[in-house]
């Protein structure tokens, strides 16, 4: 894990990409050199105790040389809806960067890159430093309509391949992003990791179909979270802990129990593998 640090960020830019999502540039040049793709920010959205709660803010791309972190978030509640009326100029109190983030490994050739939604926001630092290391890099976006399409021309620029799915078919392909997924996969484009961020269901169905075909899957998951720093234990998840068991896994499997633990998803995540993930809960 990287230093955490606890500092004031200043506003340089904040506009509205789409209908209540919102972009914000900051100049923050000691979390932008310990930062990297899939960690998070825990930011204090106001000046005085209201809302109590710092929100966590995944980051959204990084750029070390500048010192600049971009943050892409959506306004669900009254700590985000502050965060989107700063303006330029003004300093935003954060504390990060904070958690374990995506893994990409030196042997991988063929990186998938997979955001539902507000999702989107983890991955875009990934694209950039996957493409960075001279991956291929293919992103599939999804989206409940045209309109909320997050991300498309960001990936398209960094020279990835780009394919996008709306439920309503107002955009290219009419669907889920799983179906899409399985699609390439069934086409022969088999990734040797696949990265994604989103809501649970889509999170679970990329982990079967990555299973099936026996590719690497890293999911970061979304909770709420309290302190941010794993002493408040608001936002564990159950993690499987028998994975390399050998017979011991079979036996369990045959008295049809799993072994889990409760894992934070501040500290031990956002990032998991996917094939550790409980997901019935």
């Amino acid at each position: 894990m990287s230093l955490i640090l606890k500092l004031k960020a200043k506003v340089l830019l904040k506009e509205e990409v789409v209908p209540n999502i919102f972009l914000i540039k900051l100049l923050a040049p000691l979390i932008a050199q310990e930062a990297i793709p899939g960690q998070f920010m825990h930011i204090k959205c106001s000046q005085d105790y209201y809302p109590l709660l710092r929100r966590p803010i995944s980051i959204h791309r990084i750029d070390k040389e500048k010192g600049e972190i971009f943050i892409l978030f959506q306004v669900v509640g009254e700590g985000t809806k502050l965060l989107s009326q700063k303006v330029r100029g003004d300093e935003l109190d954060i504390l990060g960067p904070l958690g374990n983030g995506f893994n990409i490994y030196p042997q991988s050739q063929k990186i998938m890159i997979v955001g539902g939604g507000i999702g989107v926001a983890s991955l875009l630092a990934l694209a950039e430093e996957s493409i960075r290391q001279g991956k291929e890099v293919r992103v599939l976006i999804g989206a409940l309509k045209r309109e909320l399409v997050l991300g498309e021309e960001s990936f398209r620029s960094l020279g990835a391949k780009v394919d996008i799915v709306t439920n309503d078919g107002s955009y290219k392909h009419k669907g889920l992003i799983t179906n899409l997924l399985e699609e390439d996969i069934q086409e022969g484009w088999l990734p040797d990791q696949i990265f994604t961020c989103g809501p649970k269901p889509m999170l679970r169905k990329i982990a079967e179909i990555a299973s099936k075909v026996n590719i690497d899957s890293q999911v970061s998951l979304e909770e709420h979270m309290g302190c941010g720093i794993g002493a408040c234990l608001g936002c564990v998840c159950k993690i499987k802990t028998n994975l390399s068991a050998g017979n011991a896994q079979a036996e369990e499997k045959k008295n049809n129990k799993e072994e889990y633990d409760y894992k934070r998803v501040c500290v031990d995540g956002p990032v998991f593998k996917a094939n550790e993930v409980i997901w019935d809960d």
